[in-house]
């Protein structure tokens, strides 16, 4: 535990310097919530197992660089809690009668992912005086921090790197010297949480943020 917190740590600190630099154009800090949820494939016979999303808190570092007047990298930082709740579920096959399956239910329980994410993604925008509407999409690297699970049966032999998507709309609205930013990014994953047959667990959430932007390019800005 304390190695993954060390971890975290010295990227936080690099994410600080990073932001920084004088390549940086602006940067800030959003908050919000997130909606996450999770899917269960087995295999070989291609059952889906039905869970349900949970809601938790969402914090971002970011850093805007290479700013022209369409196009920007923007690049997030994030602590990201994934997850799903679901009743426990065992599944029987019986091969004997055409792979029948029974499905036998029973409490309901949640398990929580908690990651440091970095998401690079390229920002378009169209700038309209004191409303600024933009896109961004970009890959993402989630590294697993530590689980948490209150079933019976918790997941072990976890992937410690998830490789994922981060696409999302947001507006900026003009405050003087800073900036106040809506956003919403939907994050699924590329990766499996878990990838041993025969059970596949992949990540997706929905992310509202809201935050503030400060630097030297909105100065500028009329």
């Amino acid at each position: 535990m304390k190695r993954r917190w060390t971890l975290g740590a010295f990227i936080l600190f690099a994410g600080f310097q990073m932001a920084s630099a004088q390549f940086i154009a602006n940067k800030g800090l959003r908050a919000g919530v997130a909606l996450s949820n999770q899917s269960y494939l087995f295999t070989p016979i291609e059952y889906l197992m039905e869970t349900d999303p949970i809601f938790s808190p969402s914090l971002v570092l970011f850093a805007e660089a290479f700013k022209g007047n369409d196009f920007s990298l923007r690049t997030d930082l994030a602590f990201a809690c994934r997850g799903s709740s679901t009743k426990t579920q065992s599944v029987l096959v019986n091969h004997l009668d055409g792979d029948r399956i029974t499905v036998s239910e029973g409490e309901k329980v949640s398990s929580r992912h908690r990651y440091l994410s970095l998401a690079p993604m390229l920002r378009a925008r169209t700038e309209r005086r004191d409303m600024i509407p933009y896109a961004l999409i970009g890959p993402r690297l989630d590294m697993l921090l530590y689980y948490s699970s209150q079933s019976a049966y918790p997941l072990e032999q976890q992937n410690r790197f998830i490789l994922g998507l981060s696409m999302g709309v947001g507006m900026e609205f003009s405050m003087s010297q800073r900036v106040l930013l809506v956003e919403i990014q939907y994050q699924p994953d590329l990766s499996t949480v878990l990838n041993t047959a025969p059970l596949h667990i992949s990540n997706n959430s929905l992310v509202l943020t809201v935050g503030l932007s400060f630097g030297s390019s909105h100065s500028q800005r009329k």
